[in-house]
């Protein structure tokens, strides 16, 4: 294997660039890779910045400890990666550094078995801790003020109200939105087909009101466009600048920043939708297992985390229903 000098530090970009390639042969999603290639970029940036150190230290007994930063690809060892994971804990969070760890386990048993390396760095390893976190629910008034902002008649105010209304009536993902195609959406059925987590296609349900939003919001692309739409053609598209640049995730999460500011609430972010479905459909006492499959989780450990959502809500809700001193009243 040829590697870099003995006092040059390894660059893994190119052994990166790869996997995202070989990734792309498998038909991953773009999120999959998007999240993948992010990983690994900030992983090589972190191994090749000086200022992260890897210089072996010396305890007390005038030994050396630690590893110098890698000059090859097989001196790439777990405490380099145990490094990077902490100190995304330290940048960001422990939620993104678990993502990121997922990330690098998946590249480095490609390199393994791709006889790149004799054995992935990682094997031993522990995924970092992820706190529990209960996520808010977006209030009802909130909501009200959000779509308030675009009740108007522009290309925007009806794309907008399309994908805040198809967020709050499916609880579908942020990538489970934004990168479908017309041909994915069916109006009559009212069903929207996505490509969820595991590369696992699921078709969600929405409802009447939700339907009309989607069908003026495609009577308006048409016009926005200016010819007919087509079943190979990107669902959402931008409002400004050129008309044929689709709206990516990160443009879908800058609009609803954008509307949050005009209604002058708090910010939102596209998941806490998702969090909301999962709460209101627990509220008014929908199935759970109905739930699991519209929403594509697989465990009833996500549903579980998912009910932490305003659960203290739904228990008084409950409980007002149910109380025992007030039936025997």
């Amino acid at each position: 294997m040829v590697g870099g000098m003995a006092d040059e530090r390894y660059n893994i970009g190119p052994m990166a660039a790869s996997w995202l390639r070989a990734l792309k042969a498998q038909n991953k999603s773009e999120n999959t890779i998007r999240i993948y290639g992010n990983a690994t970029k900030q992983f090589a940036e972190f191994l090749l910045d000086e200022e992260n150190g890897y210089r072996p230290t010396i305890d007390k007994d005038r030994k050396s400890t630690g590893r110098a930063a890698p000059g090859d690809l097989d001196e790439l060892h777990r405490e380099h990666v145990e490094a990077y994971i902490a100190a995304t804990i330290k940048r960001t969070s422990p939620a993104n550094a678990h993502q990121h760890y997922r990330a690098l386990r998946t590249f480095f048993n490609w390199l393994e078995d791709e006889e790149e390396i004799d054995r992935t760095p990682m094997r031993t390893m522990k995924p970092p801790a992820v706190p529990e976190k209960e996520v808010p629910v977006i209030a009802d008034d909130a909501l009200g003020k959000l779509l308030k902002t675009c009740k108007g008649k522009t290309y925007a105010d009806r794309r907008d109200t399309a994908i805040m209304m198809l967020f709050l009536d499916t609880g579908v993902r942020l990538s489970e939105l934004s990168e479908r195609r017309v041909g994915d959406l069916d109006l009559d059925m009212m069903v929207l087909r996505v490509l969820g987590k595991g590369e696992k296609w699921r078709s969600v349900p929405f409802g009447r009101t939700c339907a009309t939003a989607l069908d003026r919001y495609m009577r308006a692309a048409a016009k926005h466009k200016g010819k007919p739409l087509t079943e190979d053609m990107w669902l959402w598209w931008g409002d400004r600048g050129q008309k044929g640049n689709r709206l990516t995730h990160w443009g879908v999460g800058t609009m609803i920043e954008r509307r949050c500011q005009e209604a002058g609430i708090d910010h939102i972010h596209p998941h806490q939708f998702r969090h909301t479905f999962a709460h209101l459909w627990k509220l008014h006492g929908g199935n759970d297992d109905d739930l699991m499959r519209i929403t594509g989780w697989r465990s009833r450990q996500m549903l579980s985390h998912y009910a932490a959502s305003a659960g203290a809500e739904r228990a008084r809700v409950a409980h007002a229903r149910l109380s025992p001193a007030d039936r025997l009243a």
